[in-house]
């Protein structure tokens, strides 16, 4: 910077302001003016008198705080650029100031000369850029053409009148965003391409492409590519002029489509045009007649009527020539289909259609006529018959329901084995003597009539249903339903479906349930089993030592054992086979160990808070289970020394996150609903009002195997554990669990 840099600094205290000019004395690499005061409005009445190159600004003056201060003097000259000078408490509102306008904040205390001598050198230049930008911006304000600016990350930063009207963005949609949101889907690559050509220093003119308009719109444009340089020739962002030619785009498409219409209308379609001179017998045909008849242009001009025809397949050659014959001899139309042998012996389906022209006299001159190739159609219509036979055989022998229903579900065609499966005939159903929703159990009602208005409510929408009815003999049987909504826009709602008996599937379902329950059960009473078996063990064991240190492990095993057994005997008391009520399992144990620990005339209590019915599955209750035993063990043993009463809580609360329903359709239209549930954050805690667990014992890093025990559980869990020694010992479990029930 040449020219001397005009500094207003805004700072009431001394100290400050002289460290600010004691740094730029040493520091500052070009010539300035530096003027300081010490008020907002002494410095606001300057800017409005004299021009400054950059303001640094303490937001902490007499006259104004915080980040209003900043807003003052931006409102004065938004033009020159702020420097924020804040203490170290105020760093936020440095950053507030920023987003606000600012160029840069510098904290107190923490800025050196060579700090501030760069925040004010790229402050002024980064403000240099951005004007020249703006400039060039309302130049280009009233254009017609597209004119923007992106930054060399592919920000828009800018955004004319003529963007908005091509692109359907107002500056305010599109300001900020990335430039990919104008590129279609398979051109997002070309258009990063294009910004790295012009990082490589090319030019792009009038580079014709494609992109996006707001409403989904691809219009075909013409950009111009330019790179914006500051005052050191750097690249700083890419200019792109953008104009819309979608319409002198549309004109070269039609008129390439005009110039071709005849070509594809005979060529694509399988189509031959004729023009039989009657007296010169010459025919001139048009079209891809290689293609169709495997004979070159030429080899098929030089045929004359009698040998065109016969080429016709023998079978068909007799009564074409004699309907051809007609119309050359008295006029008329004619329409026909007959097979026509190819140049490789092959024969195609060939529909003719011709009108003869007649002169002033009524004599046949002239022949125009198309053959078409409907061998596809044909071969179509064969298949079609032989589908419609199957079809057939299908309906005879099918021992479900076909339906098709009108607007308000009363079928029209019923089809299948209806008395069969409701006991009730298809002139019941189709006479409205009985609706199909009467023969619906009541309980299954409500969810098939939502699932009816939802498909009546989405065109192509297919549901599928099992449900419930009741025979004419009052018999129960299952039904899967599946139904479509075939209704047309315009037309009148119709829906079609198929209803199969499955009540004997669902029986055996239920069997197999019944008896997965029974054997899951059986599984928990054989697991309980063992693992008192294993509790007995280790209690006959134990009695082998002397060791009291020996036996207290024995018994500490012991009770792990059982607090797993105590889980498989509630499972199978309760009938469950995969979920726990948590609350009546915690009862359990909780007795289990105090009767271990006999506290003899001892007043200890136990406060137990947890909601009645809280169900986790296996792999929670087990590590949960373990947890307290081990806390609530170490409570009994370790918290109460020399002490004839004590209180040990514990406590299992939730923060709900909810559930929610889902209904999902699939790629081909079909509904399914399926229930979805989120976490539950759940939080226990386990405290005790005794003399409270030593400092020097470390969760992280403890040597007893109780709490090593407890902290791999936790961490099993996927939860966190957190200790208080405030009043006696309180550990605190955060854990996320999907509940089952």
């Amino acid at each position: 910077m040449d020219k001397k840099v005009e500094i207003l600094l805004f700072e009431d205290n001394p100290g400050d302001a002289n460290l600010i000019e004691e740094m730029l004395e040493e520091f500052a690499d070009f010539p300035y003016k530096l003027k300081n005061v010490e008020t907002l409005n002494e410095g606001l009445n300057l800017l409005k008198e004299h021009p400054f190159d950059v303001i640094l600004s303490d937001l902490r003056l007499p006259d104004s705080d915080g980040v209003d201060t900043f807003l003052e003097i931006y409102g004065i000259n938004s033009r020159v650029p702020i420097i924020i000078l804040t203490g170290m408490n105020d760093e936020r509102i440095g950053i507030d100031a920023v987003k606000s306008g600012a160029q840069d904040y510098l904290v107190k205390g923490q800025v050196d000369g060579r700090l501030l001598n760069r925040s004010i050198r790229y402050s002024i230049e980064r403000k240099k850029a951005e004007d020249k930008i703006q400039g060039l911006a309302n130049i280009v304000e009233s254009s017609d053409d597209a004119i923007m600016t992106e930054s060399l990350d592919g920000v828009i930063t800018s955004w004319n009148r003529g963007a908005e009207r091509i692109y359907g963005y107002s500056s305010e949609e599109i300001l900020g965003k990335h430039i990919s949101v104008l590129a279609p889907p398979l051109l997002v690559e070309e258009t990063k391409e294009l910004v790295e050509r012009i990082k490589r220093g090319e030019r792009i003119r009038h580079y014709e492409t494609s992109r996006l308009r707001k409403d989904g719109i691809i219009i075909n444009v013409s950009i111009t590519l330019s790179p914006v340089l500051n005052d050191f020739k750097k690249l700083t962002a890419i200019s792109i002029i953008a104009r819309d030619i979608t319409k002198r785009k549309r004109a070269e498409e039609e008129l390439q489509r005009s110039e071709e219409r005849y070509r594809i209308v005979t060529g694509h379609t399988g189509q031959l045009i004729y023009d039989h001179d009657l007296k010169t017998d010459k025919i001139n045909w048009a079209g891809n007649i290689e293609e169709v008849t495997g004979y070159s242009p030429r080899e098929f001009q030089e045929f004359s009527f009698e040998a065109w025809t016969g080429y016709i397949h023998p079978g068909d050659r007799e009564f074409v020539l004699e309907e051809k014959c007609k119309i050359r001899k008295k006029g008329g139309n004619y329409e026909g289909e007959f097979r026509f042998r190819k140049k490789d012996g092959t024969y195609f389906h060939a529909e003719d259609s011709e009108v003869c022209l007649t002169d002033e006299t009524g004599l046949p001159y002239r022949v125009l006529g198309v053959l078409k190739d409907v061998t596809e159609k044909k071969l179509a219509v064969e298949k079609l018959k032989k589908s419609e036979e199957r079809t057939h055989s299908y309906l005879q022998n099918f021992r479900g329901i076909g339906v098709l229903l009108d607007g308000n579900f009363v079928p029209i065609f019923l089809h299948g084995a209806i008395e069969e499966l409701t006991g009730y005939t298809k002139e019941d159903f189709l006479s409205g003597k009985i609706r199909w929703h009467e023969i619906v159990e009541p309980e299954d009602r409500s969810e098939l009539q939502e699932k009816a208005q939802k498909m009546k409510n989405t065109p192509n929408m297919t549901v599928k249903h099992e449900y419930r009815i009741r025979k004419k003999d009052g018999e129960v049987r299952w039904i899967h339903g599946i139904a479509q909504n075939i209704s047309e826009p315009g037309n009148k709602e119709l829906y079609q479906g198929l209803l199969y008996d499955i009540t004997d599937r669902k029986m055996a379902e239920e069997s197999l349930n019944k008896m997965e329950k029974i054997r899951k059960k059986e599984i928990h009473h054989r697991i309980k089993n063992n693992l008192q078996v294993i509790s007995s063990l280790l209690d006959l064991q134990a009695e082998y030592f002397d060791d009291e240190r020996v036996k207290q492990a024995f018994r500490e095993s012991q009770n792990r054992v059982i607090s797993m057994a105590l889980i498989h005997e509630e499972l199978y008391e309760s009938g469950e086979t995969g979920t726990l009520n948590f609350a009546a399992y915690m009862q359990k144990l909780l007795e289990h160990i105090f009767r271990c620990y006999d506290t003899g005339d001892s007043e200890f209590h136990l406060l137990l808070e947890i909601k009645e019915k809280t169900f986790f599955d296996m792999d929670t209750a087990v590590p949960l289970g373990i947890i307290v035993n081990e806390l609530v063990s170490n409570s009994l043993k370790h918290a109460f020394p020399d002490r004839d009463e004590g209180v040990v809580k514990i406590k299992l609360y939730r923060e709900e996150n909810g559930g929610y329903r889902s209904n999902i359709v699939d790629n081909n239209g079909v509904e399914n609903t399926k229930e979805e549930n989120k976490n539950t954050d759940f939080v226990m805690t386990i405290s005790d009002n005794g003399v409270g667990l030593p400092e020097s014992i470390n969760l992280e890093q403890t040597e007893t195997l109780g709490l090593q025990l407890v902290s791999i559980l936790v961490d099993q869990l996927e939860g966190e554990l957190e200790l208080k020694r405030n009043c006696g010992t309180e550990f605190i479990i955060k854990i996320a669990i999907k509940e089952t029930q």
